[in-house]
């Protein structure tokens, strides 16, 4: 029974710590991290061959060696994390509970068959098994959602129920004594998990009704400035049959001009029909079309909205970013900077936007607006956050994603009551 119970520890160790390395955004290479996890995962396997031999059956020092061990997992996956947040200790507490699945199943075929081998066997595969479903289906939603969605109080639910577990299996007396209590651990560890999976699931699907809507926000920007160069175009072409129709007849003034020697009269109409050449009738800010689309159907919108909006773009037809992808990063940096100006005073409602391609080997785009209002940044992700409710601030997070597809410094600051967002990506 005792090496039964140090099997247990033992695998509760090496699969939360599993956990850990598949679902935290790690801080420390593979190999580092690999022995942070086995030393985590010594400490407490040798605290309990300790209370095995000293003090095997008595409560106190279980309670203490248990939490101790807690104590040591959980700082461990605050250590592995890139970010100490909310995400992470969700991660610590709920792993708690997922290796709690082999420990029950080893539990019953113990009673079951009175054979620790076979027990000890079945914690490993159990364990194992429910690793391998976790990662498969939840692991892709936790990485891509979870990590910016999640909130403190989400972990109480993962915290409370390990506590649950520990109170059924072990206090004030182990299953042994009670085996039915294993039922009662069983239903419950089914009944978290399908918690867990509808949680997640929801979340995933939250997290996909906001993106969609920044993309209806990009097609809608889009729409608008084809509409806008549409319309221009066929202003122009109307403008152009007018000329055509008229030129005869000028064409015929000038002549009868010259022949009457009139020749400032000639030289006026022939400035005139010059200076509607040079006209720019169509709306062009770079060569590339999707962003000059998108650029035309944010000026169309800043002009309804009564704002200033100052565009300096030099974009070549092709680029090393995906056509959508920079249409998403626009249409969200320009949209976020008017929804700012427009709350501002007529004569202060200004944005001004920059975007370079430059030789095609580097991309920068800065997009500037005025802001008197105090911003918050999160310590978790160091953009501004949104006071507006859940379905704003999205955009900036869909910012953050476009700088870690294309490895870009992202950087959102304050200065001198201007709001300035800067993305810099090198190509080799």
């Amino acid at each position: 029974m005792k090496i039964f119970q140090l099997w247990l520890v033992f695998n509760s160790c090496i699969f939360m710590l599993l956990y850990f390395m598949a679902f935290l955004k790690l801080k420390y290479s593979a190999a580092t991290s690999v022995f942070i996890c086995i030393v985590a995962a010594a400490i407490p396997v040798i605290s309990e061959i300790l209370r095995i031999h000293f003090a095997f059956d008595a409560i106190f020092p279980k309670l203490i060696v248990t939490s101790l061990n807690v104590l040591i997992l959980q700082g461990t996956a605050l250590l592995l994390s890139n970010h100490i947040d909310a995400y992470t200790l969700f991660i610590g507490f709920s792993s708690s509970n997922f290796v709690l699945a082999g420990n029950i199943v080893s539990c019953g075929t113990l009673i079951l068959f009175s054979n620790p081998v076979s027990a000890m066997a079945a914690c490993t595969v159990g364990n194992l098994t429910l690793f391998c479903l976790l990662v498969w289906k939840l692991r892709s939603i936790c990485i891509q959602m979870l990590y910016k969605e999640i909130s403190i109080w989400m972990c109480v639910l993962p915290a409370l129920s390990y506590i649950t577990f520990f109170l059924i299996l072990y206090c004030p007396v182990s299953f042994e004594q009670h085996p039915e209590s294993l039922l009662s651990a069983l239903s419950l560890l089914i009944t978290i998990i399908a918690l867990y999976v509808l949680l997640l699931r929801y979340g995933y699907k939250k997290s996909e009704e906001k993106e969609l809507l920044w993309k209806n926000t990009t097609l809608a920007a889009y729409i608008s400035g084809i509409e806008v160069q549409s319309d221009t175009t066929e202003a122009a072409i109307r403008e152009f049959h007018i000329m055509r129709h008229d030129m005869r007849h000028k064409d015929n003034l000038i002549i009868e001009l010259l022949q009457n020697q009139k020749y400032s009269e000639a030289e006026r109409i022939l400035k005139n029909d010059i200076a509607c050449l040079d006209e720019k009738h169509l709306s062009s800010y770079c060569e590339h079309v999707t962003l000059n689309s998108i650029l035309c159907g944010m000026a169309k919108r800043a002009k309804q909205m009564d704002i200033t909006l100052h565009i300096s773009c030099a974009v070549p037809k092709q680029t090393e970013i995906e056509d959508y992808d920079l249409a998403m990063l626009t249409a969200n940096l320009i949209e976020n900077a008017l929804h700012a100006a427009s709350r501002l005073k007529e004569e202060e409602r200004f944005v001004s936007v920059t975007i370079h391609h430059r030789s095609r080997k580097r991309f920068f785009m800065e997009v500037q607006n005025p802001c008197h209002e105090p911003i918050k940044f999160s310590k978790k992700t160091g953009l501004p956050l949104s006071t507006k409710g859940a379905e704003h601030g999205y955009g900036m997070i869909s910012v953050q994603k476009f700088a870690d597809k294309y490895n870009a410094q992202f950087d959102c600051c304050v200065e001198n009551q201007t709001f300035i967002v800067r993305i810099l990506t090198h190509f080799m």
